[in-house]
């Protein structure tokens, strides 16, 4: 019994510890720690780089969102890289650039006949970039127009090697960006932390700022953007964390496509988790040794520890017994729940009381989200997987670009 029981409690330790704890301690670093000063004259070149296959929905808006950026026209470029699109995504681009300004930032197209994956489309794009900094952009976001102000700076530090700004979920009128859109709260505290200790566990791949020198993306790779995250750190480089460089972007709107989403998210970690095993082994930094196990390598095996906890409260005799462990347990848990409300927030104010019906479709997200990474797991093992990106459609915006019809 006693070993059943220290079993149990070990298990709800990692499930409070990824869900609740992790994200509660990281919250209070960064509230405890020392805001960084900004030095918002320091400027870097900077070239955006868009990867689009059959964007004709969103690229028009997109290229509009960048051009009206604030940061002088002149230190910022943007490359389209469109690899093998069979709509009219190319023509749209042509239009923008046709009816560029004298003062607008210059725009190029740059093809790929075929799709070879993310990477080599960014790749692509670097070789053919002029500034020093290289953000990487997603066709279907927008960017709050500060957002370059923010990022830069931190680059006047040589340690800094990424910067990685604020992902906001864009359509929260249904109840799956609904929790997807309090997920993201959790991380952005988690990110803040993070960053103040160390260096955040992952750049969010579409609001990403490197140091043009230091990156060549991993054609092999799924989640290119976390395995480049981990090269850097490995290389004594850190990543940080902007939440004043804010993103929105759509959220998949249905369970399908939220599978589609989350599943190859789930396989680019496991597989950087597979690349990357001997620096999380060997005492390295708090990146390898803390940060990425709590936030990363914990949530890939928790399927398994539901599993494990239910298998074992099966094989406890007693009710008494487990009714006094649960108890226990959930009311640990409530406890950090309660207390990490006061730290997911916007800014501007403190988080306000969730509903029941909230809460409950919370639960379901979290179940849903387990459910795909036992998928993702299942696909890793047998090889069912490619490094070219899937799009769901419930992320795409549906009305066409302005400039689709000038």
């Amino acid at each position: 019994m006693l070993i059943k029981l220290l079993l149990l409690s070990t298990l709800w330790v990692l499930l409070i510890w990824q869900f609740l704890g992790y994200p509660l301690i990281m919250a209070t670093r960064y509230n405890s720690s020392r805001l960084v000063n900004k030095d918002y004259s320091f400027k870097q070149s900077v070239s955006m780089i868009v990867a689009t296959y059959n964007e004709i929905t969103t690229i028009g808006n997109r290229l509009e969102n960048l051009i009206k950026l604030n940061y002088p026209k002149k230190m910022y470029e943007i490359i389209v890289v469109d690899s093998g699109s069979t709509d009219n995504t190319r023509d749209i681009v042509h239009n923008v650039i046709r009816n560029l300004n004298a003062n607008d930032p210059s725009i190029r197209l740059i093809t790929e006949e075929q799709r070879n994956g993310k990477s080599s489309a960014l790749n692509l794009g670097i070789k053919y970039s002029r500034g020093d900094i290289i953000l990487v952009v997603d066709a279907n976001s927008t960017y709050d127009e500060n957002i370059l102000y923010e990022i830069i700076p931190h680059f006047k530090d040589n340690s800094i090697g990424a910067v990685s700004g604020r992902y906001n979920v864009q359509n929260q009128d249904s109840k799956i960006p609904q929790a997807e859109a309090f997920y993201w709260q959790i991380e952005n505290a988690t990110f803040k932390g993070e960053s103040s200790l160390d260096s955040i566990s992952t750049v969010i791949g579409g609001i990403s700022a490197w140091r043009k020198n230091l990156v060549t993306f991993s054609t092999q790779a799924i989640s290119e953007d976390l395995d480049m995250t981990m090269t850097l750190r490995k290389k004594g480089y850190k990543i940080k964390y902007e939440p004043y460089a804010v993103v929105y972007e759509p959220a998949a709107g249905t369970v399908e496509d939220q599978i589609l989403q989350r599943k190859r998210t789930c396989l680019g970690t496991i597989q950087c988790m597979v690349k990357h095993w001997r620096d999380i082994l060997t005492p390295k930094n708090m990146y390898f040794n803390f940060i990425f196990p709590s936030h990363k390598i914990i949530p890939m095996f928790s399927p398994f520890i539901f599993i494990l906890l239910t298998i074992t409260y099966l094989l406890v005799e007693k009710n008494a017994v487990i009714i006094a462990h649960l108890l226990v347990c959930v009311g640990l848990s409530f406890i950090c729940y309660l207390l990490l409300v006061k730290y997911i927030s916007d800014d501007s104010s403190r988080a306000k009381p969730m509903s029941l019906d909230s809460i409950i479709n919370i639960g379901k997200y979290v179940l849903l989200n387990e459910y795909i990474i036992l998928l993702a797991w299942y696909n890793y093992v047998f090889s069912n997987y490619s490094v070219l990106w899937e799009k769901p459609q419930s992320t795409r915006i549906t009305e066409l670009g302005s400039v689709l019809n000038e």
